[in-house]
């Protein structure tokens, strides 16, 4: 399939969503994912609601970039974290350590965090691809629980997603040339396994996420709600 038989399937996907769900936001992590989906969005409804999650983990080069892709867009963003007294209690439970019973600390702050968004909206829209890991092959367009969650990139590639950035010359998190493939939390991201393409064409793309774990390479927690 083509890129932009994919693109329309995207904005279709959207589009209807936009209209059966008053109440929507777009989770926003400033990866290559969200870029299109910032991108692909904005074209449709300029005052969607981006989130993002701050776990007081994240790389500075993230929220660097967040700020000026924030001012440089007009996207409606904000930042969401924990409780001052839920990260008391995981800063305790974890006494020190990043990782405790294979949950990395940074993961565990992400879940609280959005437990009360889940209940405000109808829907939510994320960057999920079914290209990226095992357990997300089987992603659909639109799935149900307990809140609707909208993955209008789940039939696109990797190869798609810098394809539309470059040719479209968006601006794009400054990590991806460094070699990672898969960004998150720093705790719990490292450079993953690449092709002799470079940064931007790694073979496994989730590889460098939650290393020194069982959930290697997969899931923290926030796709599983």
């Amino acid at each position: 399939m083509i890129l932009q038989k994919k693109i329309d399937i995207s904005l279709t996907t959207l589009t209807s969503a936009f209209a059966e769900f008053p109440r929507i936001f777009a989770a926003c992590s400033f990866g290559k994912d969200s870029r299109v989906i910032i991108d692909l969005s904005l074209s449709l409804k300029p005052d969607l609601e981006f989130i993002g999650i701050d776990t007081g983990y994240e790389f500075p080069e993230t929220l660097n970039f967040a700020d000026k892709l924030v001012r440089a867009t007009g996207m409606n963003f904000r930042w969401i974290k924990p409780s001052t007294a839920t990260k008391k209690i995981i800063d305790q439970e974890y006494n020190g350590s990043f990782i405790k019973n294979g949950q990395y600390k940074c993961c565990a702050m992400k879940l609280p965090a959005i437990e009360e968004l889940l209940s405000r909206y109808q829907a939510w829209i994320t960057g999920l691809r079914r290209d990226e890991t095992e357990y997300r092959k089987n992603t659909k367009l639109v799935e149900s629980g307990r809140i609707v969650k909208v993955n209008p990139l789940a039939h696109w590639t990797n190869q798609d997603i810098w394809q539309y950035i470059h040719s479209r010359h968006l601006a794009y998190h400054p990590l991806y040339d460094l070699g990672f493939t898969s960004l998150g939390c720093q705790p719990c991201t490292t450079k993953g396994v690449l092709q002799s393409g470079g940064g931007r064409q790694g073979r496994f793309e989730r590889a460098g996420r939650l290393s020194n774990t069982h959930k290697a390479a997969g899931e923290c927690g926030l796709h599983l709600l």
